[in-house]
């Protein structure tokens, strides 16, 4: 299967979350502006695929802002080394995600039926699950790439190696192998499903 038809194929298993969901978001006390999943909830991992799709999208951006993403990405990345929660780079001023239509799973599958705060998010049991499930059925679809940290993944992505060698469907976790023990990075045919 190429690129394309995973592409394709993520957003497809995003929709059948969204749909899955829906009746447990519809509780959900989350707005635009209220931004505590992006500064205070831990990792937003991503799978290769996602952050390829991210690198694409940010493509379309100005160049001082392409240049000021990549800034906020490496100081989120010393941030998140320090192990501290780091504000996500694609956050605007306003609290509003700079790249929303192409925003990972991690951001897709969480809100919150009370208000965060220090508690963070409080979610039904339910969507949990199928989030949980969805999650695998990614990894699944991405085989041949990694999942992490997303600031740690565009780090991979910006390596033309690394890029060229993903792209083609090829697999060498050698090559990654030191970057990938330091910074929490595992790869996506390993991935198995929860025990319950």
């Amino acid at each position: 299967m190429n690129i394309e038809e995973k592409k394709s194929q993520l957003f497809e298993l995003y929709g059948r979350y969204a749909e899955l969901a829906e009746p447990f978001f519809a509780s959900a006390v989350c707005e635009k502006g209220c931004a505590d999943c992006c500064t205070s909830v831990g990792n937003v991992d991503i799978v290769t695929l996602e952050g390829l799709i991210i690198l694409k999208s940010l493509k379309s951006f100005d160049s001082t802002v392409q240049k000021d993403l990549h800034k906020k990405l490496k100081h989120n990345r010393k941030t998140k080394k320090e192990s501290k929660y780091a504000r996500c780079a694609f956050l605007l001023a306003d609290n509003s995600c700079s790249i929303y239509p192409v925003r990972p799973f991690s951001c897709r599958r969480l809100y919150s039926i009370r208000l965060c705060g220090a508690s963070g998010p409080t979610v039904h049991r339910q969507a949990w699950q199928a989030a949980e499930q969805v999650q695998l059925a990614i990894r699944q679809l991405d085989c041949n790439g990694y999942m992490g940290h997303m600031s740690y993944v565009l780090q991979l992505l910006n390596d033309s190696n690394f890029l060229k060698t993903y792209v083609a469907d090829e697999f060498s976790p050698r090559d990654i192998q030191n970057f990938a023990a330091n910074h929490g990075i595992s790869i996506n045919y390993l991935a198995q499903p929860m025990k319950q």
